[in-house]
């Protein structure tokens, strides 16, 4: 039996609520938080929506794409999860992160409108975004899938241009054990007559399949553009689509953010805001090139120190841990590197460990305090399962920090990453 709405309370407590008041922390469908919406009348927006789904680069994306709309002169709303050290940051407005009162504001006219409807955790913050985003009046907002796609709740909203930006292996639960199955469900998103932007160089059939059910305009990264990095500064994006028939070529600055990755999600960004070039007009290239200038997102191989170097990054799949080697195996150092890591159970441990198996000298391993976390013992079997022996183990990250910050050099690099919680604790704790 739940308690009633914390009306009048902190944010803290309106969180604790509603984690207890959904007998699943996930369920996925649309069916309730629709019904909801529709009362709430925030089921046809004003505003043009972009939604972004994939595996990784999600996040990225929609804050290249948040960077350049205000660039351009735009009002954003920005939605993405998990958030890294507060809730706020989940929704913002113009990269700032809502403030708690206009959180409680927008979660008290949610309970009110639901009735005996049962929401999750995550739908009372899609909900949320999109009543802020209204209140607000923004001129678009920004949305980032959280699970999936197809019946992930930021769907319920039609989207102008939606972005596919990568496919790995993730959440097979939910999604599947293959990329075609996980292609599907990410594929969700496109809609009819609209486009369907895909920044997966390789990308599995389903994709193209779904884009044709839905009657939706893929336009495929390798087919209908390409990005080719041209020097250490610039990077080129030539968009050659038959279906819109379209012919740009954009010559713009390398994006602030890190990794050769990178490129695809601005890639996806540029064209997708070409894509809706009729309703958002004051997009040019300056915008473009000062948002991928601006643009900064925590945790996505952020650095936090020079002398040793200290990088944290989110990379909790094995995708993303390729993605993470290959920018280690890029940007070599005359040192060491080293890593601190720590990552949930029910992530394919070995997987994360097995593209960084050379690239790292020595491992750093900690369980985190969460009932969904790895233990130590699931840790160092998936070390043993990747062959890999080169690691210590601590009780947790500040004693992991503390002797290995005694024994580095200054030429040497430590990366600190795996789960949201890892890079949390990181900047709450020790940074």
């Amino acid at each position: 039996m739940t308690s009633s709405a914390p009306f009048g309370q902190s944010l803290a407590d309106w969180l604790a609520w509603q984690e207890s008041l959904h007998v699943n922390s996930i369920e996925l469908g649309l069916e309730r938080i629709a019904k909801v919406a529709a009362r709430l009348q925030l089921v046809q927006p004003t505003f043009p929506v972009i939604t972004v789904a994939g595996t990784n680069g999600k996040g990225s994306t929609v804050a290249l794409l948040t960077a350049m709309l205000q660039a351009a002169g735009y009002q954003v709303g920005s939605y993405t999860s998990p958030h890294i050290l507060r809730y706020n940051e989940r929704i913002s407005l113009n990269s700032l992160a809502v403030e708690d009162e206009r959180l409680c504001q927008a979660f008290t006219a949610i309970e009110l409108a639901r009735g005996n409807i049962s929401l999750t955790y995550f739908e009372f913050g899609t909900l949320a975004a999109m009543w802020i985003f209204t209140e607000a009046k923004v001129e678009v907002a920004v949305l980032e899938v959280g699970l999936g796609g197809r019946l992930d709740a930021t769907n319920l909203w039609e989207a102008e241009v939606a972005i596919i930006t990568s496919i790995g292996i993730d959440h097979v639960d939910w999604l599947g054990h293959n990329r075609e199955l996980i292609g599907r469900e990410k594929a969700g998103i496109a809609r009819q007559a609209k486009p369907l932007v895909c920044g997966d160089p390789n990308p599995p059939l389903s994709i193209s399949q779904v884009a044709q059910e839905k009657g939706a305009k893929l336009i495929q990264l390798g087919q209908d553009f390409t990005v080719e990095q041209l020097n250490i500064e610039q990077f080129s994006i030539c968009l050659r689509s038959a279906s819109l028939d379209t012919a740009l070529t954009y010559v713009l600055p390398l994006p602030r953010l890190q990794g050769q990755v990178q490129l695809h999600n601005a890639a996806c960004a540029v064209v997708a805001l070409q894509l809706l070039a009729e309703q958002l007009p004051r997009i040019d290239l300056a915008a473009l090139q000062q948002g991928l200038l601006k643009v900064s997102i925590a945790g996505r191989l952020q650095k936090l120190q020079n002398e040793p170097a200290v990088w944290i990054d989110v990379a909790h799949n094995p995708h993303a841990a390729e993605n993470l080697a290959n920018w280690i195996k890029n940007n070599p150092i005359e040192g060491k590197t080293f890593t601190i890591f720590s990552i949930l159970a029910d992530k394919d441990i070995a997987g994360v460990i097995r593209p960084l198996q050379d690239k790292v000298d020595e491992w750093h391993i900690f369980p985190l305090d969460s009932p969904r976390a790895a233990s130590l013992s699931m840790l160092q079997s998936a070390f043993a399962s990747a062959n890999v022996n080169n690691f210590q183990v601590y009780p947790d990250i500040y004693h992991a920090w503390k002797t290995l910050s005694r024994q580095v050099a200054s030429i040497d690099r430590v990366v600190i990453f795996g789960s949201f919680l890892v890079v949390s604790k990181a900047l709450d704790g020790i940074f």
